[in-house]
This record gives structure tokens, sequence and C-alpha cells, in this order.
């Protein structure tokens, strides 16, 4: 008997060892959907018949990415785990024509879905795409709203340059607040409630790794500096598995990476008492305005230390906020 227990306790114990190594690896490719995105689509011809064995390329026009892939038996092709970025994409088959497609965004967790219809001709004829029209997302179940680079930037934010200023758009979520004593919340963290939840059940990730205030869970623990947030993702329901753990809003924050072109950013924000009006009471009780003296000055630079290979991106912020009190008289 000792036999057969020792086999199947080998045997019972290489099915764990298995079923953990899946689990880690699902959880892997999870993880990453939460940083990266994808490219999705189906090839037919002009009437509408599939066309497999078609050869796509798409390559990354600002770090050099190439990836190539050919569509399966029913016309389909997926690029998964793409960094986000702009791509331009080829598809070629013979006795039809090349079809070229730039310019498609894609971004951290949805995915992206362009289908192309490939014409007859000759191979060295080609057609050129240069925008796709909106289509309905059928990729995802989640509720979300994206803000990119530029609509983070130029947004009005509040004094401390703080993105979740912008969760005032999201549709369910209530005027974001400043909550507690700047000495507790050193980011400025903001806090709200989505569709009716607590603050507490929101949640942020910075870059895939969860940012929490762990003494005030309504926080988050880091706020990244506005112009090194390449997106922001708020997904408010049906959150898929890899961004979980939320009852109100999964809030995904993916920075800025180098590219093959050296760009960098240089902003200085002022708000001094000379440049504001008097507050009511100041005025009722004909008091002068409050001296107050706030900047936020800083920089950004990025670029590639071996171009197609290795890239960098650094920025520095400073905070600076002088306030005196009024005397009483």
């Amino acid at each position: 008997m000792q036999p057969n227990f020792s086999k199947l306790a080998i045997r019972n114990l290489m099915i764990l060892l298995a079923a953990a190594l899946a689990l880690a690896i699902s959880s892997g490719f999870a993880n990453a959907q939460v940083l990266y995105g994808s490219i999705v689509g189906n090839v037919t011809d002009p009437q509408a018949a599939v066309l497999p064995g078609v050869s796509v390329t798409i390559t990354n026009t600002g770090t050099g990415l190439k990836l190539d892939t050919v569509t399966d038996d029913t016309g389909s092709y997926v690029f998964r785990n793409l960094p986000p970025g702009t791509y331009d994409m080829t598809l070629s088959l013979k006795s039809f024509k090349e079809m070229r497609q730039s310019a498609i965004i894609v971004s951290a967790g949805n995915p992206k879905r362009v289908d192309a219809t490939l014409q007859i001709g000759a191979a060295q004829e080609s057609v050129t795409v240069t925008a796709d029209a909106a289509t309905l997302k059928t990729e995802k179940a989640d509720l979300n709203t994206e803000l990119n680079s530029v609509q983070v930037t130029s947004l009005p934010l509040n004094q401390y340059r703080n993105y979740q200023t912008l969760l005032n758009l999201v549709p369910g979520a209530t005027p974001v607040q400043f909550q507690n004593a700047e000495i507790d919340t050193p980011g400025r963290s903001l806090r709200t409630w989505v569709n009716g939840t607590q603050p507490n059940s929101n949640t942020t990730r910075v870059d895939g790794a969860v940012s929490v205030n762990v003494w005030l869970p309504h926080h988050a623990g880091y706020i990244q500096p506005v112009e090194t947030i390449e997106t922001v993702n708020i997904a408010t329901n049906n959150f898929d598995a890899d961004i979980g753990m939320a009852g109100g809003a999964a809030q995904t924050v993916v920075t800025k990476s180098g590219t093959n072109e050296f760009r960098g950013s240089a902003f200085w924000f002022y708000n001094g008492d000379k440049l504001n009006a008097n507050s009511f009471f100041n005025n009722a009780g004909a008091l002068p305005r409050t001296p107050l003296s706030r900047n936020t000055y800083g920089g950004t630079l990025g670029g590639p230390i071996k171009k197609d290979k290795l890239f960098f991106f650094a920025s520095y912020e400073n905070f600076r906020d002088r306030r005196t009190r009024t005397p009483p008289t």
C-alpha cells in the first residue's frame, strides 16, 4: 500500500503545482492588461468573405516596435500586450492590394478593434487609410472614462495641479473634495463618491502598482505629477478581474515613457494674492487680501538611450506654498 500511496501523493502534488503555475501565468497575463492594450480585428474581401492567411504588421511610430501576425481561418487577428501609443498597420495578401492604416491609437486596458476590407488588385498597388470611424465597444463589458495626456494637462485643475479634479467629468461621481489636513495627505489626494459607494471602495493603481494611503484608505497614497501622465482610465462598472478590488471606481494611471525623439516640457503655475479678488469676509470687515504665494513648477525630459531599443523619461516637480494669517484689527 505504501508505493500506491506515494504515487498518489506525487500525482496530487504535480496537479497542485500545475494548477499553481497556470494560475500564476493567467494572473500575469491579467495584470498585464492593466498596463497594456491590444489590437484586434477581422479581414474580409469586397464580398464580405473572410480572408485567412493575410500578413498583418504593426509598427509603433514612437519607439519603432514592430510585430507581425497572420489572420486565422476565420479572418481574425490579434496583437496582445501592446505598450500604449500610436501604431501604423500594413495588411497584405497575394492578388489583393496592400492596405495601410495609420494613426491607430492604443491605450492601456482597452482593446482597439480595426477591421479591414482588402481590395482585389496587384500587390504593387496600395490603399491608405488615415482615420477610422468610431466603433461600438464590443471587446469589453466594463463602463469606463478615459483621459489622455492632452486632456489632463489642458483642462482646468485645482490649486495643487491634481489630475483627480477631472473625476468630476466621470458619470456617477460626486464633486471631488479635499477632506483631511494637508499634513495628513501630503500628496493632496482628493476623494469622491461613485455611484453611491463610499470613497474607501475606490482603488488607484499607478503603472499597475496599488497606491493607497494606509491610514486614510479613501485617499490615494501617491498623486502622479500631471506632466508625467499618459492616460487615466476610470472604470465604474463591470470591472475586469485584473482591475477589481473596487466597488466604486477603479482608477488606472499610466505614466509616460521615452520615444525615439527627445521631448520635454517646462511649466510654472503661480497663484498669489496680487492676482486674486478679496474674500467676502475680508471685504465685510474692511480687511486687505490675505497674503498668499503658491508656486508649482518643474519640467520633464524623455528620449532614446538606444534607438528602437531603450528609452528614458524623467520629471521634476516642486510645490511651494506660503501663507500668513491676517492680524485682527
